[in-house]
């Protein structure tokens, strides 16, 4: 098995920062817990968290953009990390990091993936990730009318009691 062609992250970076449980190569494989196949696994299904979150946002999938891609790469990576050592016993996924009634673990990569995605959405489109849909793109108005003539707004500063000043003039 090989990562999914719309997964971010490495399974070597992944290792890396996990070195306790990979092998004694480095390397996550058939003897390691988990094995090599089941961190493929965690990337991809990881993965496909964000990109739902990502496509929620508007964003094309996957995104390619090198600059972006490198930050999704991280983030997943870290998040899988955090399983592995959970896996393990150890870590925010660990068995002592569970209090009576706390989310399980889809419920907290969840939120960390759609906390991450709304805190960098703006970097990403600014970096040059391809962004089909904005929630605002629908809002419209016009400023003038079918003659031509400058329209106003339903609701106006003075109708609140403000005075309005026209900076141009």
């Amino acid at each position: 098995m090989a990562i999914g062609a719309n997964s971010y992250g490495d399974i070597l970076e992944v290792a890396a920062l996990v070195p306790r449980w990979a092998g004694a190569s480095g390397e996550f494989d058939e003897g390691t817990r988990p094995t090599q196949r089941q961190v493929e696994s965690i990337i991809d299904q990881v993965s496909g968290v964000v990109n739902s979150i990502l496509a929620q946002n508007g964003f094309a999938i996957p995104v390619s953009q090198a600059d972006a891609k490198l930050m999704l790469d991280f983030f997943v990576n870290e998040e899988v990390a955090a399983i592995v050592a959970g896996i393990n016993g150890s870590g925010r996924f660990g068995p002592t990091s569970k209090a009576p009634g706390s989310d399980g673990r889809f419920a907290v990569i969840l939120s960390d993936v759609q906390a991450f995605i709304a805190s960098t959405a703006v970097g990403l489109e600014r970096l040059g990730a391809t962004r089909t849909y904005d929630a605002l793109a629908g809002l419209k108005y016009r400023d003038t009318d079918e003659g031509g003539s400058a329209t106003f707004p339903l609701w106006q500063r003075r109708g609140f009691g403000n005075t309005d000043t026209d900076w141009d003039s």
